[in-house]
């Protein structure tokens, strides 16, 4: 008796859905003086202050800026406190 041993495993498909990510996007305005975007950008999103310069530098200059990429829950949250703090945003996914 020198079969080969077989059993009968299922198969087993593994798959990981990513979570969507969302852009944050941050939109220039007449109102907020760029000290104000810069001290929101940090204290909302924890980014060192020369990324939080050149986010609103790019806002200001081009009209809008990403402030940031991340899930659909954290994004919807910090354009919450964007918006709560007197600033134009808006969420997009890609």
């Amino acid at each position: 008796m020198g079969g080969t041993l077989t059993t009968n495993r299922p198969k087993t498909e593994t798959t990981t859905q990513l979570e969507d990510m969302y852009q944050v996007i941050l939109y220039n305005d007449d109102v907020n003086t760029m000290e104000h975007v810069v001290k929101c950008l940090i204290q909302i999103f924890g980014h060192p202050e020369p990324l939080a310069v050149k986010i609103m530098l790019e806002a200001h200059v081009n009209g809008k800026a990403a402030a940031e990429v991340e899930a659909e829950s954290s994004a919807r949250l910090h354009v919450d406190q964007l918006k709560s703090y007197g600033l134009i945003a808006v969420m997009e996914k890609i």
